[in-house]
């Protein structure tokens, strides 16, 4: 009896030693899990997360700062994009400091004129008005478009379910001073022409359209400005309406957008064109897109030329001033 006694409790102690053992090795083995197992699930997957954020906001500051320095290139941008909180206080630009000549760049300074708050719809005539008075005219937007520009309201009339109006090349369809759709060169020649002859003459208005841009390029390099067409901000043309001319009978399509300014510079070097333009103040816009919005609005074109009796009698008159201006300051120095 006690020989068994003795037996089992050894047994028991074995019994204990083996659950020790056991207990701690499974105590050990949990010391070396890693430390996030005993993070909750959804802690994780937070983490990991914004992990992947930061690393997707890395790569977005990059794109951007790219595209930054791509519309840098070119200060206006062809993409439509919404505006930013800072453009409603945007300054229009309406001087600028005259640039240096060179072979690839291009820039004749000169003074910009607004259309707005008189002429909603009037850049044509505005733009008009910044080229007179770079010739040295003393002429206003309202004078002209009240007394010169030749308007119309269109005498629509219709046969063989056609409809027949006044052509916006040969008048402005509307009302500078409200509504209208706009014209192209040949009212706006008729008008410079008018309002010329009625100031002293010695200027020639010459129709250019047609042209291929280059042309334009070349006027601007000898210093004469080009009032051209294209598109307002340059964006894409909508159609609007058809009819056929009065006169002609030709087919007639007008489109959105359509705009007028004068052609100041250029910057072969940069792939720009400057632009007076009576909405937007002075502005730069990408060459080829330019280009692309002056063929699709026809190749308007206009430039003023001093006439060659004028340039005389400019030249004339200066060097008179000079040699006026000589003898005085020889008179004063023999005093």
């Amino acid at each position: 009896m006690n020989e068994l006694i003795v037996r089992l409790v050894i047994l028991t102690i074995c019994i204990i030693l083996l659950l020790a053992v056991l207990i701690s090795v499974i105590a050990g083995g949990g010391e070396d899990e890693p430390a996030s197992a005993d993070i909750p699930a959804e802690a994780y997957y937070t983490e990991a997360y914004e992990s992947v954020s930061e690393t997707t906001s890395e790569t977005e500051q990059v794109t951007v700062t790219t595209e930054v320095e791509v519309t840098s290139a070119t200060t206006v941008s062809e993409e439509n994009t919404e505006p930013s909180e800072t453009s409603s206080s945007r300054t229009i630009i309406t001087s600028r400091q005259r640039k240096d000549y060179d072979n690839n760049s291009v820039y004749i300074d000169m003074e910009n004129i607004l259309q707005l708050p008189e002429l909603p719809v009037g850049c044509e005539i505005t733009a008009l008005t910044i080229l007179l008075r770079h010739c040295g005219f003393d002429a206003e937007k309202t004078d002209l478009a009240k007394n010169y520009l030749p308007i119309s309201w269109g005498n629509a009339r219709y046969e063989d379910g056609k409809t027949y109006k006044d052509s916006f090349f040969d008048y402005f369809i509307g009302d500078p001073f409200g509504r209208g759709y706009g014209c192209f060169s040949g009212a706006i020649e008729k008008a410079a022409n008018a309002y010329i002859a009625d100031h002293g003459g010695g200027f020639t208005v010459k129709n250019i359209s047609g042209s291929h841009p280059d042309v334009l390029y070349d006027y601007l390099a000898e210093g004469t400005p080009v009032l051209c067409w294209a598109t307002d901000g340059m964006i894409e043309p909508e159609y609007y309406e058809t009819w056929y001319d009065n006169e002609t009978g030709e087919q007639l399509d007008w489109y959105l957008n359509e705009h007028c300014f004068v052609l100041a510079g250029f910057n072969m070097d940069a792939d720009l064109v400057t632009l007076n333009d009576p909405m937007k103040g002075i502005i730069d816009y990408n060459i080829n897109k330019f280009e692309t919005r002056y063929d699709q609005m026809h190749r308007q074109a206009i430039v003023i030329l001093p006439n060659e009796e004028h340039t005389e009698t400019e030249t004339a008159v200066g060097t008179e001033i000079a040699s006026e201006t000589e003898d005085t300051a020889s008179e004063t120095q023999n005093e």
